[in-house]
C-alpha cells in the first residue's frame, strides 16, 4: 500500500498536536514543523483539511496555534485518512477490458478481504493509541544518565 506524504504528515502532524496540547496547551505550526522536519509551508497546505474535519481547532492571536478539536479516543485513523485522501480506503477496480470472471475472482478472493481488514482496522487505531505509542518510543529513546 503506498501511502501519500499528504497523509503521513497529516498523521504525524495530529499525533504531535495531541501530544504536546495535553494539559491545554497550544502548539504553534512551526513547532510541529521544526520537531518533525515536515515544511512548514506543507502543513500550512495539510491543517485546514484537519480544521474542516474537525480534528483541530486554531487559536488566533500571539499566543495563538493549533489544538484538539476532539478527544484523540474519539479520532479514528480510518477517519484521519479520509479526511486527507479518500481514495487510500476505496475499493479496487480493474480495467474493463479484462476478462470478468477472473477480475472477479480477484476481488472477492484478495481485495475485499484485504480492504475489509484494512477498513476495521483503520476505524479500532485511534489518534490516542497512536500518541500513546509515539509518547512510550520517545521516553524509551532517551537513555538515564547514572552518576558515580
Amino acid at each position: 500500500m503506498r501511502v501519500s506524504s499528504k497523509v503521513e504528515c497529516g498523521i504525524i502532524a495530529l499525533i504531535d498536536i495531541a501530544v504536546n496540547s495535553q494539559g491545554n496547551n497550544i502548539v504553534k505550526l512551526n513547532a510541529v514543523s521544526r520537531r518533525n522536519n515536515i515544511s512548514a509551508k506543507y502543513l500550512e497546505q495539510i491543517v485546514p483539511l484537519l480544521k474542516h474535519a474537525d480534528f483541530l481547532k486554531s487559536v488566533k492571536g500571539s499566543g495563538g496555534g493549533y489544538a484538539l478539536a476532539r478527544d484523540p479516543a474519539n479520532i479514528t485513523l480510518n477517519e484521519i485518512v479520509n479526511a486527507l485522501d479518500e481514495t487510500i480506503f476505496a475499493p479496487s477496480t480493474f480495467n474493463d477490458q479484462l476478462e470478468t470472471t477472473a477480475t472477479d475472482t480477484i476481488s472477492e478472493c484478495l481485495w475485499e478481504p484485504v480492504n475489509n481488514y484494512l477498513m476495521q482496522f483503520s476505524k479500532s487505531l485511534t489518534l490516542k493509541d497512536l500518541a500513546d505509542k509515539f509518547t512510550e518510543k520517545h521516553t524509551s529513546e532517551i537513555e538515564p544518565m547514572y552518576y558515580i
